[in-house]
């Protein structure tokens, strides 16, 4: 056993009684004793955690607040909150967010007590980041490489039967992962040690459960971002028979500003993920290699990702304020993209349009929309009132069969 009969139990401020600083100090997995300087570095985790729960709830108040208002604009219905994958992504991002906001939330019982240790409090708050930070993780990926499609290839612009099942296997991975380790292992959870998370013990499942994902998430995010934007700016395109062969040439006829704007604005949230990610993984890394990172270090590198969900509340208000319905009943949105077919209105309908189309509530415009050009909502309140919308070559409404 290491001699401590020379330490001046004092001198980092601990609350700690003696046995319980020595219990820490042989790196037992089952307490730390934090000092006031640690104290205060969680202290500011917790308070950025907070901003973006408040954030994130915000978000979850107006989007009540919008179907309650296209409840009350078309009573009989025709609207859907949800209306295209990315709707259902953002939700689901969302409501991840929550949960990883709020397990950040509880390190201000450790801050306030000076003491981490395992129990039923210890217990939740792993289980509740886990939940937030391996959901968050998967949602990226899913938003990153369904964006890259739809951009590149114009494939899954409309597939919501698809992005509901895809978000439902995460989330049924995310529980299942989540919830099969407490129940079969003792302190599975356990000071990590600012905070509790998966224990030093299960360095297994630290790697298959979260860090993977998160590296992963990370990495494609970073890589298709790139292609993506060099697609935008005509440096790079598809076999038009061969899908999967990728053609690098000098710059040819790039994308109008509007469209390369939609094309990069879905992933500026896999984007920013990877910035306030990045910090956090190295300090992981680091850590997962047992190279020794200061507690200062390790405190800014979370506060930054905890203020993730903050962040993408922000990215929705500026780059997609079109999702969820944030646009109100009998408002224009007037995209600046070249658009190759004529709008159409109530004097010029396609063939086949019936009245029926003509008067359809808004939707939740979707990168499709964004892409081909101007979309103008109907004003329930004004009978007559003209509406205009993009359409494709086959002369189909959006939304429409």
């Amino acid at each position: 056993m290491a001699d401590f009969t020379n330490i001046d139990w004092t001198a980092n401020g601990t609350v700690c009684k003696a046995q319980q600083l020595i219990s820490s100090l042989e790196l037992n997995p089952t307490i730390t004793c934090l000092t006031h300087g640690q104290s205060i570095g969680l202290a500011l985790t917790a308070e950025a955690s907070f901003i973006s729960l408040s954030a994130v709830l915000v978000v979850f108040i107006l989007i009540w607040r919008n179907v309650r208002r296209y409840q009350r604009s078309f009573p009989n219905g025709g609207w859907r909150l949800l209306r295209v994958p990315f709707d259902i992504y953002m939700l689901s991002l969302f409501g991840f967010d929550i949960m990883q906001a709020m397990g950040g939330v509880l390190d201000v019982r450790w801050a306030h007590g000076g003491i981490v240790r395992t129990g039923s409090y210890c217990t939740a708050q792993g289980v509740i980041q886990q939940i937030g930070e391996l959901g968050v993780a998967l949602i990226t990926i899913i938003l990153t490489v369904h964006t890259f499609v739809a951009a590149i290839w114009r494939v899954g612009l409309r597939a919501c039967r698809f992005a509901f099942a895809i978000v439902g296997l995460a989330w049924v991975f995310v529980a299942l992962w989540v919830g099969i380790g407490p129940s079969i292992h003792k302190h599975y959870e356990a000071p990590t040690p600012y905070w509790c998370w998966i224990s030093s013990q299960f360095s297994g499942q630290r790697l298959a459960g979260e860090y993977i994902w998160i590296w992963f998430a990370l990495f494609s995010s970073l890589v298709m971002y790139i292609l993506l934007y060099f697609w935008t700016e005509g440096r790079l395109s598809v076999d038009e028979d061969k899908w999967y062969k990728f053609y690098t040439h000098k710059p040819e006829q790039r994308l109008a500003y509007s469209q390369r704007r939609a094309a990069l604005g879905m992933l500026a949230y896999p984007l920013a993920y990877s910035v306030v990610v990045l910090p956090v993984s190295v300090a992981r890394w680091l850590l997962f290699n047992h190279q020794a990172v200061p507690s200062a270090v390790t405190f800014l590198a979370v506060s930054i990702f905890n203020l993730s969900g903050a962040i993408n509340v922000l990215l929705l208000v500026i780059i997609r304020p079109r999702l969820l319905l944030f646009i109100p009943p009998g408002s224009s949105v007037k995209t600046e993209a070249n658009i190759s077919q004529p709008a159409l209105n109530n004097s010029a309908a396609p063939a086949g349009a019936t009245k029926s189309d003509q008067n359809l509530p808004p939707t939740a415009v979707g990168l499709d929309d964004d892409m081909k050009g101007q979309v103008r909502y109907p004003n329930p309140g004004l009978p007559g009132n003209n509406m205009s919308f993009a359409h494709d070559s086959s002369g189909r409404m959006p939304g429409n069969p």
